[in-house]
């Protein structure tokens, strides 16, 4: 995530592309897309079988935060925020650590 967001900083014409492409609806339709959502769903995937992220999180959510983040910061001064963003992005998508003894989420 960290190194689409520093090529989005880096093409700074593409976040203004990237809006007029979900604006118009060709971003949904595209294979790129599809393309991520896929890689997006099978790191997921694998995450969930090892117990480290949550196997509940939908791929094309994922993909539209990821995006969503980029198009709101798309200067390099906005480059730390982003990174922040995506932190927090990540922390939402790990596995709830369970107690050993009662099986559940800790307070």
């Amino acid at each position: 995530m960290d190194r689409f967001a520093d090529y989005i900083v880096t093409k700074r014409g593409m976040a203004d592309t990237l809006r007029a492409l979900v604006a118009d609806g060709t971003i949904v339709r595209s294979e790129t897309r599809a393309g991520l959502t896929e890689a997006i769903a099978r790191m997921l995937a694998a995450g969930a079988r090892a117990g480290t992220l949550r196997g509940d999180v939908d791929p094309e959510d994922v993909l539209s935060m990821i995006v969503g983040v980029c198009l709101t910061t798309p200067v390099p001064e906005q480059r730390a925020q982003a990174g922040r963003m995506l932190d927090l992005l990540t922390d939402g998508l790990r596995a709830p650590v369970r107690s050993l003894s009662s099986g559940s989420r800790p307070g």
